[in-house]
């Protein structure tokens, strides 16, 4: 029986090949789409699930609280903490974990490394992590040594596969010119992708035994916890903040918060130091769209598999009288789902696998899981495709089989059935286009703010703006500038401890507001020669900018400036300041000293964003330092000479630092990628855009189709009283017009709040005009007249004979 209706299904689907074609091609796009999206979720919500331990490891995050309200959040807590938590009974083991970037020579070729992602962390990693060693013993640390493990595809890719445990390499060093050691002492076993400690080196070193500050300040560490079985985080988190309170006797305004570690990628939008991280509120975006993506490709099948079926009718109605029963017809129609379904599902994995590669390099990382590499993920998808079909097959197979074996042999609905049926179909198509609207005007507001975070003055001027990696300059910095400086193309040149893109600046204070005591105002400060702020660009609004030609313009921070009691610090610290900054702390005079910020303001610049554009611009007091030992240094450069200045920079290098890493990058692309994110989804909205409008294009198509199939008679009878093709093509138009008409009227509101929210995330931001609205109506209008005019056309161009013949 099963077989024979499989046959049938077969032979309509070759019978009717437009719609079947048409019906594979939407059910095909909708599936992959979502797919793709689905694989994108599941590897981002997979991320350290596979730790033995998860349910029991936390992060310690500290949270600094000002008359109950949130000032500060972050990934890490007070120095000596650990020590501190170590005595606690519910504590099983703690550890210390910091990732960066490290340049490992690993054939200690001169000037060769590789960049690698390294964890420095403590000996107990290894056993809250559960890391496979599968050579060397690493808890046995050697004394003097730097001590690492490696990972086997380090070990495959530059040891030949061969043991590397006992050997030494050097690295590309940052800061010293000579380069530092370390010996391998144990390999592990590739950590999987979907981790937020995801890295090829783990560099162990002794765990600290400070005791925790009764202060509140000092050095920050990040700091991971594991509880023993059955302890309850929020009741151990409530207990060791009460210990800390009694500790410090004094009001607290620091707490401590465990999160889980299963948390963390995707919940750490305020995690500084947290190199590898995720956005749940992205991801929430993400998996909306493909079930709405799959849901208007099902609303595809359903309007023209409706939209046939008066040409089934007459096939049903002798069924019918040959004795089939209604579930027997069930079952037919069923089937033909369950193959369009089969067919498109095998197509769409056959799009999903070639599209691997551009997925992977759109989310900028390895994925760990597909619904290729784990079988479980595989027949998951093929069930829900196959459950897929029975919905979606279920409502035009129970239209279908309903009719009367006499109106099915005289291809005639009810006329309520023909009212309500037609209702449902306008209203899956006003739920398409609604979707499709939505994601449109998505895509607009998102290519405006992405445009204006790109190209929004950012207070200073960064073309033609190079910088040259944080370093230590070994008290040769200022040579180095100054060689540099005698390059044609070179304008102007400075050291400083802030580079744009990378952070707010050399540190903050917190201070009381002036004009209202119970407010706490935070001052940015930026350590940097005297000729920063000419480099920049910055406008000077008042006052002069710092030269060395003024003695205390530069200080020498290696001298403690409180041990002269002839002098004032603050009188000694000359600095200049944002207009801001000036407001803020009520400055009218210049040259005169500040005591809340140490400084004596000589000159107010123009403000300028110190941090991305997501934030609004702070504060900034500037200090010069008179020989700079560490920092980035920004090179203002002659329009058309990068490649030039960097040559130059090359020589130089090799000349001064010859064993030490350099990396030169251009600052306007350093602010441009600060906004990835945003251009990510941007090409999101435009892809899923593109592919939600063809959908409901789709859409459209099978419902007119259904509307002319059941009035070609009357198409006729009005081209034989006079109508012309375009009075005939308007009629249609106006119901549709209709149609679409409810779908703009409720995706506007809609679409309007939805981007309103997601502006709110960003201190600059656009202003939503009324246009972007009409933009995406008239786009959305055009498409579905298009279609409506084409189909009705071909309809209304059909000899009035041919159609009347009948009667």
């Amino acid at each position: 029986m099963i077989k024979n209706h499989i046959k049938i299904a077969w032979r309509n689907l070759l019978k009717n090949g437009t719609y079947s074609i048409i019906n594979i091609v939407g059910l095909t796009i909708g599936l992959a789409a979502c797919l793709a999206v689905t694989t994108v979720v599941i590897d981002e919500s997979s991320y350290d699930r596979f730790w033995s331990k998860k349910d029991q490891v936390f992060r310690v995050n500290t949270i600094r609280t000002r008359d109950s309200q949130l000032q500060e959040k972050g990934d890490y807590a007070l120095s000596g903490t650990g020590s501190a938590l170590k005595d606690f009974p519910e504590v099983e083991n703690i550890t210390t974990i910091d990732i960066f970037e490290k340049n490992f020579s690993f054939r200690n070729l001169q000037g060769k490394g590789t960049k690698t992602t390294v964890v420095y962390t403590t000996p107990s990693f290894l056993d809250i992590f559960d890391v496979q060693i599968t050579s060397g013993n690493p808890k046995k640390l050697i004394e003097g040594s730097s001590n690492i493990l490696i990972s086997e595809k380090l070990v495959a890719k530059y040891f030949n596969g061969n043991d590397p445990v006992g050997k030494i390499i050097k690295d590309l060093p940052t800061y010293n010119n000579t380069p530092n050691e370390y010996v391998i002492t144990g390999v592990f076993k590739d950590i999987p992708e979907n981790t937020h400690l995801n890295s090829e080196v783990i560099y162990l070193h002794r765990a600290s035994t400070d005791a925790l500050s009764k202060k509140q300040f000092g050095m920050f560490q990040t700091y991971y916890i594991h509880l023993k079985k059955g302890v309850d985080k929020c009741n151990f988190e409530a207990k060791f903040n009460d210990w800390y309170s009694d500790y410090t006797e004094a009001e607290n305004p620091y707490k401590f918060s465990l999160q889980p570690l299963q948390d963390i990628y995707l919940k750490s939008d305020f995690a500084q130091n947290q190199k590898f991280k995720g956005s749940a509120k992205k991801l929430y975006i993400l998996g909306g769209i493909a079930i709405l993506l799959l849901i208007i490709a099902c609303i595809n099948y359903v309007n023209l598999t409706t939209a046939r079926a008066s040409h089934k009718m007459k096939e049903n109605g002798v069924r019918k009288v040959l004795g089939a029963g209604k579930l027997q017809l069930i079952i037919q129609h069923l089937s033909e789902s369950g193959l369009f379904f089969l067919i498109a599902g095998i197509l769409s994995f056959l799009i999903y696998y070639l599209s691997l590669d551009g997925i992977t390099s759109f989310i900028g990382h390895p994925l760990a899981l597909t619904f290729t590499n784990s079988i479980w993920l595989f027949l998951s998808a093929f069930l829900m495709i196959f459950v897929l079909s029975i919905i979606t097959g279920l409502y035009p197979a129970l239209l279908i089989s309903r009719i009367s074996p006499i109106a099915s042999l005289q291809k005639k609905f009810r006329k309520n059935a023909t009212g309500n049926n037609l209702f449902i179909r306008k209203t899956l198509i006003v739920f398409q286009f609604s979707v499709s609207l939505i994601v449109l005007i998505a895509m607009i507001v998102v290519n405006q703010q992405v445009d204006l975070l790109k190209n929004k003055s950012v207070g200073f001027d960064s073309s033609n703006l190079l910088s040259i990696n944080y370093t230590s300059w070994q008290n040769k910095g200022a040579s180095f500038k100054n060689e540099l400086l005698k390059s044609p193309f070179v304008e102007k040149a400075s050291i400083s401890s802030w580079l744009p893109s990378r952070g707010g600046g050399s540190m903050t204070k917190k201070i009381e507001d002036p004009a209202n005591p119970d407010n706490e105002i935070e001052i940015w400060y930026i350590f940097a020669d005297t000729d920063l702020a000419e480099t920049l660009g910055l406008r000077l609004q008042k006052g002069r900018f710092l030269n060395t030609e003024y003695g205390k313009d530069a200080i020498d921070r290696s001298i403690d400036l409180s041990s002269d009691p002839t002098n004032s610090e603050p009188e000694k610290k000359s600095a200049i300041i944002t207009l801001q900054a000036q407001k803020l702390l009520n400055i009218e005079e210049l040259n005169v000293s500040n005591k809340e910020v140490e400084v004596t303001p000589v000159g107010v610049v123009s403000d300028f964003n110190n941090e991305d554009l997501r934030t609004s611009a702070k504060p900034i007091i500037i200090q010069a330092d008179k020989n700079p030992d560490r920092g980035n240094l920004l090179v203002r450069i002659r329009p058309d000479s990068e490649a030039k200045v960097i040559a130059k920079i090359n020589e130089l290098w090799k000349e001064f630092y010859p064993n030490k890493l350099l990396e030169v990058s251009n600052v306007s692309q350093l602010l441009k990628e600060q906004y990835d994110a945003e251009t990510k989804l941007l090409q999101f909205f435009s892809f899923f855009s593109a592919l939600s409008l063809f959908l409901a294009a789709l859409g459209v198509f099978g419902l007119i189709v259904q509307v002319t199939e059941q009035r070609v008679k009357e198409i006729g009878i009005r081209k034989v009283l006079g109508a012309s093709v375009q009075s005939i093509v308007l009629l249609f138009s106006k119901d549709f017009l209709k149609t679409i008409s409810i779908a703009i009227v409720i995706a506007i509101p809609i679409g309007w709040y939805a981007m309103q929210q997601w502006l709110q995330d960003y201190a600059h931001r656009i202003e939503i005009k009324w246009w972007v609205f009409g933009l995406a109506a008239m786009l959305v209008i055009s498409i579905a007249m298009c279609t409506v005019g084409i189909q009705s056309a071909k309809k209304a161009i059909i000899n009035p004979a041919n159609s009347l013949k009948t009667e």
